[in-house]
């Protein structure tokens, strides 16, 4: 029998703006949800538009999947006024926009997503340090034995998901202090492709959201997808199991799993009738926010309790 932490979120009640009377009636554009997303966060915003289609039929989805870059391109010129990041708009881009086109930025954090590591199931080397992983994108360790305590051997091939993709900004960020990528690096087209040529590479590492490593039979979140192996990662230079982390959402909530990032519902929509206002509320509030708990790896940005559950 093991106690296994989960995360549940508390129910606060939150609302949003309703429709005043003696407006005029909406229009066909005013049911539309049009908002770009990094494709990183693809499985939860299907997910929340779901549930929001569900409760809103007249809703017309428009989602476009592409890489934080692109999407934040398309904001700044004004051809997309809802988009997820995992950053806000800095006030130079803020400024653009009102000076352009006279729109005013609003934004809110509504999750928070972990950079997780993935091999393949048949390498053996599951532990891993920040510092290791450093070296490894600034490409001083090129070969797995030259990680400290490795039992594989050979060429480390790194692959990513996109060169414009959320997950390599904080990889050049966070854990490169903006310097240049180096060794073995690999672009696939999508993050699915990231998992299928991990899972049939024995010596590659993938980086990757975690969303897209849902086990989606575990109803707790504890579990990931069975075709890969997901590295538990810590900050001590001394890795071991009782200091590395898997990045679960407990392990988020506890600050335990190093490598995490905050998520941003951004908008620059000045209409109070639109449905993609209503939307953009939605996800930060108590139903957005439970789906984000249940059907995703992220952890929501609402306050959550940590419970224990027993399991065999």
């Amino acid at each position: 029998m093991k106690n296994y932490p989960i995360v549940l979120a508390l129910l606060c009640v939150a609302y949003f703006s309703s429709c005043s009377q003696g407006k005029k009636a909406p229009v066909e554009e005013d049911y539309q949800i049009r908002i770009a997303v990094d494709e990183t966060f693809r499985p939860i915003i299907e997910e929340e538009m779901r549930v929001f289609n569900a409760k809103y039929p007249e809703a017309i989805p428009q989602a476009k999947y592409m890489p934080e870059t692109d999407a934040i391109n398309l904001m700044l010129k004004d051809s997309v006024r809802m988009i997820l990041s995992t950053r806000p708009l800095s006030q130079q881009e803020t400024d653009a926009i009102f000076a352009n086109y006279q729109l005013k930025v609003r934004f809110k954090p509504v999750g928070f997503d972990a950079i997780a590591l993935i091999i393949n199931p048949e390498n053996p080397d599951s532990l891993m340090s920040v510092s290791d992983l450093r070296k490894i994108m600034l490409g001083q360790i090129t070969r797995w034995e030259q990680l400290e305590d490795a039992h594989s051997k050979g060429d480390l091939e790194v692959v990513f998901d996109n060169p414009n993709s959320s997950t390599v900004r904080y990889v050049l960020d966070s854990i490169c202090g903006g310097a240049q990528l180096k060794g073995n690096m690999k672009n696939a087209k999508s993050n699915e492709d990231v998992i299928n040529y991990v899972a049939q590479t024995r010596n590659a590492i993938g980086i990757i959201g975690v969303d897209w490593l849902r086990n989606p039979k575990d109803s707790t979140n504890l579990t990931f997808n069975q075709s890969v192996r997901v590295v538990n990662v810590g900050r001590s230079v001394e890795k071991n199991i009782n200091n590395c982390y898997q990045p679960v959402q407990y392990y988020i909530a506890t600050g335990d799993y190093p490598l995490t990032r905050t998520l941003y519902m951004i908008t620059t929509d000045p209409r109070t009738r639109a449905m993609g206002l209503n939307f953009y509320y939605f996800v930060s509030d108590q139903a957005g926010q439970l789906i984000i708990t249940k059907s995703s790896q992220l952890l929501p940005y609402m306050p959550v309790h940590i419970k224990q559950v027993v399991s065999d």
